[in-house]
């Protein structure tokens, strides 16, 4: 299988598990599920255009001034609903709901009313029922079970997402045990919405139905026309004739469920009265609008979609901060057209899963892309690895108990170097260029680092890792390896810039140097064995070399060789927090001899604010920028400021 058709296979291959395991994900992990709930809520909450107010619900408010009539607040008094009811009936009402649960016995005459009236009522009429035992107990359940017939019961229960309580879909009701046939029995009748519309000589929703929510007309006019049940003696029949009328309880800190809106507004508004969001979700039925959450299929083709965008930006194999970069404005965009194209007719785009599919897709790319530049290196690593370090050599002469297999734990300074795109420069080289070019680069390269007595540990391609104090004691090894890192960065820059100019792109090389505790020795076996270093302080000092690319620097130095250094000047970077790691690593970059005096100074000045996370550090790192445009620390900080991140704090995505 030729290169292209692999790279083409594996594309496709990557496009589709991300796309699945994102879309999945989204919909069975909870902090996912939840969070693609709250970008639609806010969109339900902000974006939607003003609707005039339903033609065809009427709700009838048991309100404050309703409540202040009666001798007494809850029950509601029987004799007024039994008045009530029939009002709306000589009125024309088509159907009325009642969101109250009779549960209990109050005064006996106006009890009897009240069942009178419900039993002799020639307008469809239906009650809210429960059986649920958290909201009536056994006696409760056997009061409402006599009191309110079997066909007049309507479930009163709301559907509420688990994880943040929140209304959004229709409850059907029906029988819990049989959700796929929707059952209904005595005690598990037709949900209120549902029982509505059958009266109304409707279908209503067999399943759980995201809820379409109604705009309100203005801030100040609810969705649907809204009466206080104490007025409605003296209003007009034609406010209610033919119209599904709805009561219910209006009356702060009473019945109130949580919905989509309250994202941007948790008082009344977002949580709301039992009553209204029954009344949203008979609405939506008798009007026949859509919920406005994509279906699975086109969902996951959007998903699919952004899954072969992230695809597409790790093709163009310009590193990770290039992905980085590209990925944040790409995301940054589609959220944003996603939410504001929601008030201008857009559909409501999945934005959790799309989001999480690019960027899966990016990471598995690189992955995959990182491989295949490992097997690169490793091949030249094989070429090159008669490279030893005399120091070494000499120890194991001096003293045969060095070639035992078991290492001893000390202190030690570490440079890594590699030169940036070096996978690149071997495609396109002929082999005994490459040869010539590499073996070039690295004898001076070994030239400067035997200089100042480090130990060439191992070349990975062209990448060198090298090590200060082993096996012989340096009590400076942290000045020697920063002053060695000047000089191989003096060195590979001259390199550079002379092959560049014989047409050979060589790249920058990027130093890392870290201090630290290693367990240092020969490992191996008795035919094979290799003098190096291992633990988490090697992985620091790689990591340290490979964050230059993301910002712009050619030399990073830790917190730990810095303390190490007092002879030697620095300049601050930031607070990184290193991929695999928990805690920040404050990073420096050496200050050269033939560095700008007013450079080291103004940045110094400027950083001090960005620490303190002053606003005034944005002006000053632009000051900065156009004295200084080509300084890559100060750019790198502007960068981040474009973003609105003004910190000094850094979390790495990638090693």
């Amino acid at each position: 299988m030729n290169k292209s058709l692999r790279l083409s296979l594996s594309a496709i291959a990557i496009t589709l598990t991300a796309a699945l395991l994102a879309f999945v994900a989204v919909r069975y992990v909870s902090l996912l599920t939840n969070l693609e709930n709250k970008a639609a809520d806010i969109r339900i909450a902000a974006m939607q255009p003003p609707a005039e107010p339903s033609k065809d619900v009427v709700v009838v408010a048991i309100d404050e001034t309703t409540l202040a009539a009666f001798p007494y607040r809850s029950p509601v008094d029987r004799g007024f609903l039994a008045d009530l009811i029939g009002q709306l009936s000589t009125k024309g009402a088509k159907v009325i709901g009642v969101d109250i649960i009779v549960d209990q016995p109050t005064e006996p005459t106006k009890d009897d009313k009240l069942k009178r009236a419900i039993a002799t009522i020639k307008t469809p009429l239906f009650f809210s029922y429960t059986s649920a035992p958290s909201i009536v107990n056994d006696t409760q359940l056997a009061y409402l079970d006599a009191f309110v017939p079997v066909e007049k019961r309507a479930e009163a229960n709301l559907l509420t997402d688990p994880f943040d309580q929140t209304v959004r879909r229709i409850n059907p009701g029906g029988e819990p045990a049989a959700r796929n046939r929707r059952k209904d029995t005595p005690h598990h009748p037709a949900g209120f919405v549902r029982k509505a519309l059958e009266l109304a000589g409707r279908e209503g929703p067999m399943e759980p139905v995201e809820i379409a929510w109604r705009s309100r007309p203005d801030a100040e006019t609810p969705p649907f026309p809204t009466f206080s049940a104490s007025v409605v003696p003296f209003l007009p029949a034609s406010f209610f004739k033919d119209k599904i009328v709805l009561v219910g309880a209006i009356v702060s800190m009473t019945d109130r469920h949580r919905t989509p809106l309250a994202i941007i507004d948790d008082g009344d508004q977002g949580n709301m009265p039992g009553i209204y969001v029954q009344a949203h979700g008979v609405t939506q039925i008798l009007e026949g609008r859509q919920p406005p959450r994509m279906a699975a299929i086109p969902a996951f083709g959007i998903t699919l979609l952004a899954a072969a965008l992230g695809v597409l930006v790790s093709l163009f194999k310009r590193g990770i901060a290039f992905n980085v970069a590209v990925g944040s404005v790409l995301i940054a965009a589609y959220w944003a057209g996603g939410v504001v194209g929601y008030g201008y007719g857009l559909p409501m785009l999945p934005m959790v899963s799309a989001t999480i599919g690019f960027a899966l897709s990016i990471w598995m790319m690189d992955v995959f892309i990182g491989r295949g530049e490992r097997k690169q290196r490793e091949f030249v690593q094989g070429t090159f690895s008669r490279y030893v370090s005399p120091a070494v050599v000499n120890q194991l002469i001096a003293d045969p108990s060095y070639v035992s297999i078991s290492g001893s734990r000390r202190e030690a300074t570490f440079i890594f170097t590699d030169i940036a795109g070096f996978t690149t420069l071997s495609e396109g080289l002929s082999s005994e260029d490459l040869s010539k070019t590499l073996n070039e680069y690295l004898d001076g390269a070994c030239d400067i680092i035997l200089k100042y007595e480090g130990t060439i540990d191992k070349f990975i391609g062209d990448a060198i890792m090298s090590i200060f104090n082993a096996p012989i004691t340096q009590p400076d090894h942290a000045e020697r390896a920063v002053r060695c890192a000047l000089e191989l960065d003096s060195y590979a820059e001259k390199f550079r810039k002379e092959r560049n100019a014989a047409g050979i792109p060589i790249g920058v090389t990027r130093i890392g140097v870290h201090t630290g505790e290693a367990t240092i020795g020969n490992f191996g076996s008795q035919s094979r064995m290799d003098f190096t270093a291992l633990g988490d302080t090697v992985n620091t000092a790689a990591r340290t070399e490979g964050v230059n690319k993301y910002f712009g620097t050619r030399i990073c130095c830790t917190d730990e060789v810095v303390k190490r250094c007092p002879a030697l000047a620095f300049r601050r970077i930031g607070d990184i927090v290193l991929k695999g790691k928990l805690t920040a690593t404050s990073l420096f970059s050496p200050v050269p001899d033939d560095a700008p005096a007013e450079l080291i100074q103004a940045y110094a000045q400027a950083y001090t604010l960005l620490e303190a996370e002053d606003a005034g550090s944005v002006a000053a790192f632009e000051q900065l920028g156009g004295a200084f445009p080509d300084d890559p620390i100060v750019q790198f900080h502007l960068g981040r400021m474009k973003k609105h991140i003004v910190s000094t704090r850094v979390v790495m995505e990638d090693k």
